[in-house]
């Protein structure tokens, strides 16, 4: 039970929904001393000055200023101009509940993903930490198997069979929280209303999603990755302009990402204009069907035999349409597909 002498506060969601009783007040009350302090005194101005124009009367503000309206006339005014000022009132009372509501579902729509996040990264970790004390626990059986001199062939082989299997699942469980990861950093980056860049060093970025496709998606691939002609893991001069780490390093692994599906040799070449820097991204593969992928990024709905490289490349450009950036993609004379990404400096 709580004590009595415990001060309790109420937690809530931030959103709360007012009333429109106060704006259309104070909504009603501005258009009625409008109507009668301005609009009023114009009219009478106007209605003077196209008799001077076009009857040739002739100008006497004083004059039209004194007449503004009669009193029998004042109520009607005002009601006018209550009238219309009650409905911006209530105009502005329905804008400033849709900004409270979309405020709300920004909100919701966090705490989903954050649920998410979470859930998913518990769920990989646990995969990940079963397949590592199976693993372990299967050493430890091997080990004490060869030890014994009268254990039968059909046993050694099932063991084996059983040690590929734990190492698939450990396979399996880095895959997926590398996927995840990839997801959830997508998410993070939709997330905020807008990026915040800073100038930074170019190369620690490319390289590490160089080198995490590499390790967890691409191990069973022989690629070589090149950066300005060098290896991409050999120390080069640093290259600093604005960027948002995160952001950069989901576009960058989309577009390498396809580049290593279908080539083996990745090269990347950094440079730096008047107002723009341009990294590309050239691969040795069968190259792409330009107009079947720019047809796929129209049409949402439509799905071709490589989804997955299409959506990546709408989640690229997506992104660097928020970065104020460009994406441009050709296929090479001699074999191999070009994807070039130009960011604003």
């Amino acid at each position: 039970m709580v004590n009595p002498q415990e001060k309790l506060e109420r937690l809530e969601l931030p959103y709360h929904r007012s009333h429109p009783w106060p704006y259309l007040l104070v909504g009603a009350l501005v258009g009625a001393v409008f109507e009668m302090l301005i609009n009023v005194p114009l009219d009478a101005i106007f209605r003077n000055l196209f008799a001077y124009i076009f009857a040739g009367n002739s100008v006497s503000l004083t004059h039209a200023l004194a007449h503004l309206a009669k009193p029998n006339e004042w109520p009607a005014v005002s009601l006018t101009g209550f009238i219309f000022g009650a409905a911006l009132g209530y105009a502005f009372y329905r804008l400033k509940e849709n900004q409270k509501r979309l405020l709300s579902l920004r909100q919701e729509f966090e705490i989903q993903i954050s649920s998410v996040r979470h859930h998913y990264k518990n769920m990989a970790l646990g995969i990940s930490g079963f397949s590592s004390r199976a693993k372990r626990k299967l050493e430890k059986v091997q080990q004490q198997i060869a030890e014994c001199t009268s254990v039968n062939s059909n046993a050694r082989a099932e063991m084996e069979a059983l040690e590929r299997s734990i190492t698939i699942l450990e396979e399996a469980s880095q895959r997926l929280t590398s996927t995840l990861r990839e997801e959830l950093m997508f998410l993070k980056a939709l997330q905020s209303d807008c990026l915040a860049p800073a100038p930074r060093d170019f190369y620690p970025v490319l390289r590490r999603a160089v080198q995490e496709l590499l390790d967890l998606r691409f191990q069973d691939k022989d690629i070589v990755v090149e950066i300005n002609d060098r290896p991409f893991l050999e120390p080069c001069a640093p290259w600093y302009f604005s960027f948002e780490p995160v952001t950069m390093e989901i576009i960058l692994q989309n577009i390498l990402s396809n580049a290593m599906c279908h080539g083996d040799v990745i090269r990347v070449k950094t440079a730096a204009h008047n107002s723009t820097v341009v990294v590309e991204i050239r691969d040795n593969g069968p190259g792409i069907n330009i107009q079947e992928i720019k047809r796929s990024l129209v049409s949402a709905n439509e799905r071709l035999a490589h989804e997955s490289t299409e959506l990546g490349l709408r989640v690229s450009l997506y992104l660097l349409e928020r970065y104020g950036g460009r994406l441009y993609a050709a296929n090479k004379p001699d074999g191999g597909a070009a994807f070039v990404l130009e960011f604003p400096k």
